[in-house]
């Protein structure tokens, strides 16, 4: 008997072990998912703002406003690969994303088929992008509503990262 009684708490000493593993490993996978969001929306961010202040600049508003040659050259790397993918995305060529972690995608997608011209804008705006044309007030609006999108899919998992570490 007292043997049968080790014998059960032994196991239950095994499974909480074994949940603590995969609790574990799943606030692992999660901060991992999490810092990629993060990484990308602050990316993708500070590239709109670069390319917010040229556009002001250029129209003559606030005189003493600077953008640097490599804050946009940053801008344009980063953001044209950046559009391809999501209009790859949008077009379902792709089933997984270099910029967005694989648990948030698929939602990701989701929010941006809402909008039916966004593919059109996306492909004008890559356009624009590649052959250095300033941007217009109808991109930089695009650019703001896929940074919403981002910014709600980063809340997002950070909300989730937050419960799994209870």
């Amino acid at each position: 008997m007292i043997l049968t009684m080790m014998g059960t708490s032994l196991k239950k000493l095994k499974l909480r072990v074994i949940e603590k593993i995969i609790t574990m490993s799943q606030i692992s996978f999660l901060a991992d998912q999490y810092e990629q969001m993060a990484l990308t929306s602050d990316k993708i961010n500070n590239s709109v703002i670069a390319l917010k202040k040229r556009s002001l600049i250029k129209e003559g508003h606030y005189p003493k406003l600077t953008v640097s040659k490599e804050e946009l050259e940053e801008a344009f790397k980063v953001l044209i690969p950046f559009l391809e993918n999501v209009n790859s995305a949008l077009t379902g060529t792709i089933q997984e994303s270099s910029f967005l972690p694989s648990l948030v995608f698929e939602d990701y997608k989701h929010r941006l088929s809402s909008n039916q011209f966004l593919k059109d804008d996306i492909e004008e705006l890559i356009e624009r992008l590649k052959s250095d044309r300033d941007i217009d007030s109808k991109s930089i609006l695009m650019l703001d509503e896929l940074l919403t999108i981002l910014d709600i899919e980063r809340s997002t998992l950070f909300r989730r990262l937050r419960k799994a570490r209870g």
